[in-house]
């Protein structure tokens, strides 16, 4: 072996590469490393130890060595001196993170349960991952279960989708306080039966405070108590709150100060909690991602932005935005709103790097409109004003099929095959999922959390697919963009491609070159000669490697070809084809 593998800034730099293949891939290669590598051993191993999903590797590791498995029974081996944990202990103390859910492979699985009760039955001492730092518990599995694998050394907890019980839930909560003093990351996110909002509300504040190292927080808070005495937290970094209450809440102005907050996300029962929690903020963070799946006020419109955005600029402090993201899908109106003016509150933000939002009403900006926003915004990295209705599929004439899950059906053709055995000690490799994997319950992602739509939401017309937006903006208006944010990398924008009226010369863009843009969407209006935007595009942007956005899977899909207007694709085409005759 070559002594330069022995570098350990090299060697991270070859497992990186590894990491970044699919799991099941990255996981054969560890394997195999540590199988063929003397050298590479222990390194393979622990990369390959490090993560797990289930913990039925290391179960396999005390069943392989104490059980004598052939093909007419299985004998239990020494059963006089005790389980051999040798083999176990070698790889459990390698372990640092583990997720862990009850869904198994596509189907609902006992696995969890029926792995820590083998470490039960044989009595192995707590805690089972010594250096277990980073633990997801969720799908609602008993808070009961997660005791052994607590441990001091846990800095990330995340507990979602378990339901509280008004006795046992606040001495489990209290006790993981004790058992992991230096947690600095934590997810609580939970159902509530109606009656015990109070002493849940209570209790919370109280058990989360606790926490004084605390940098990351994802919550479902009760009530406004639960939000307020958030403010303890000196070091918390990024908060996310999912506010599903039945009513809304009221928080005081300027209540609400974290010294150290750079990213707040939250998703809101109602447009006024929304606009109290944006009042409350003393202070703005960096990044603000807002989420409003449900809005139970009628017919309202892109108007109804606006008192969201009014409390951003009317704060001291909205020079610090950077980032905002918002998304609001349940909005009903259908007309289109001049989109300039009511996201003129955020032109005092004029550190804006990202802008992002999503939303049913229609944005209608002309090129003057783009200019002031780019005047307004001269860093913005990332723009995308975006009708979430092109998000959503047609509703098919009839149900979609009901694909069976292994177990539920007497063929045996259908039956999961088995797991092949990997020598003593190495993890099993997973085979591929069968069948559709259930709906999880909602949870909130960073940073891009405004991106993922709640599937829960209702709207008022799932058959508009086809865009439906009215661009204005013509290609004037995005050479200028261009121009004024000589920083900007990413942009969603309904371009109007049939106004090309001084734009057919060899160089349309006057100059203007972007070489930062390589994915933005620019599919959602109508076209009306292919080749001259073909060659406008990689005159602007020559680094374009497509127009259909982040991401996208292409103008290759059934989904996309009945949606879009035609052209595009050829617009597609006749840039691959101009950047390949470029390079020859």
């Amino acid at each position: 072996m070559h002594h330069a593998l022995l570098v350990p800034d090299i060697l991270d730099h070859i497992f990186a590469f590894i990491k970044a293949d699919s799991q099941q891939i990255s996981r054969r290669t560890f394997a195999a490393l540590a199988r063929t590598c003397s050298a590479l051993s222990d390194a393979s191993l622990d990369a390959l130890w490090s993560e797990l999903r289930s913990l039925y590797p290391l179960v396999s590791c005390i069943y392989d060595t104490n059980m004598k498995l052939d093909n007419e029974d299985t004998s239990e081996i020494n059963t006089d001196s005790g389980p051999d944990l040798t083999v176990f202990h070698k790889y459990a103390y390698r372990v640092h993170k583990v997720e862990l859910s009850g869904y198994e492979g596509g189907w609902r699985a006992t696995a969890v349960p029926d792995d820590l009760g083998v470490f039960h039955v044989l009595r192995i001492p707590t805690p089972l991952l010594p250096n277990l730092t980073h633990l997801a518990w969720t799908d609602e599995l008993s808070l009961a279960l997660l005791w052994p694998l607590l441990n001091p050394r846990l800095l990330s907890l995340r507990i979602s989708s378990f339901q509280w019980n008004p006795k046992s839930t606040p001495l489990l909560l209290s006790k993981i306080r004790g058992l992991c003093p230096e947690l600095n990351t934590l997810g609580l996110l939970f159902y509530l039966s109606e009656g015990y909002e109070a002493i849940a509300e209570s209790f919370l504040s109280r058990v989360i405070c606790s926490w004084k190292k605390l940098e990351v927080l994802d919550y479902s808070p009760v009530g406004c108590e639960c939000i307020l005495n958030l403010s303890a937290l000196s070091c918390l970094r990024i908060l996310r709150l999912r506010v599903d209450n039945i009513s809304d809440l009221n928080l005081p102005t300027n209540s609400l100060s974290f010294p150290s907050l750079h990213t707040l996300q939250f998703q809101a029962n109602s447009l006024a909690t929304a606009n109290s929690i944006l009042q409350a903020m003393k202070t703005l963070p960096k990044s603000i991602d807002i989420f409003l799946p449900v809005y139970r006020s009628g017919d309202v419109g892109v108007d109804t932005v606006e008192p969201i955005l009014q409390p951003i600029s009317q704060n001291v402090s909205c020079s610090n935005l950077e980032e905002f993201r918002l998304n609001v899908p349940a909005f009903l109106s259908n007309g289109a709103v001049n989109g300039s003016r009511v996201l003129r509150p955020l032109f005092l933000c004029c550190n804006l790097r990202v802008l992002r939002i999503m939303m049913t009403p229609l944005f209608l900006l002309v090129d003057d409109d783009l200019r002031a926003m780019a005047s307004a915004w001269p860093l913005l990295e990332e723009l995308e004003l975006f009708d979430c209705r092109n998000l959503y599929p047609p509703v098919p004439p009839q149900p979609l099929p009901i694909m069976d899950l292994p177990g539920d059906d007497d063929d045996d053709d259908n039956d999961l095959p088995p797991v092949p055995p990997l020598p003593v000690g190495l993890p099993p490799v997973q085979p591929l999922p069968v069948g559709l994997p259930p709906m999880p319950p909602f949870t909130m992602m960073g940073p891009m959390m405004s991106l993922h739509l709640d599937a829960t939401a209702s709207f008022q017309d799932y058959n508009m697919v086809r865009s439906t937006r009215t661009p204005e903006i013509t290609f004037h208006g995005l050479i200028s963009l261009l121009e004024l944010c000589p920083n900007l990398r990413f942009f969603n924008l309904a371009i109007d491609a049939t106004k090309l009226d001084g734009l057919r010369d060899d160089k349309p863009g006057g100059g203007v070159c972007n070489r930062l843009v390589k994915y933005p969407r620019l599919v959602d209006s109508h076209i009306s000669d292919p080749e001259t935007v073909a060659r406008i595009l990689l005159d602007i942007l020559p680094e374009l490697e497509t127009i259909w956005g982040e991401g996208s899977p292409g103008p290759f899909t059934a989904m996309y070809s009945s949606t879009l207007p035609q052209g595009w694709d050829e617009v597609h085409k006749k840039m691959l084809d101009s950047k390949a005759v470029q390079r020859l």
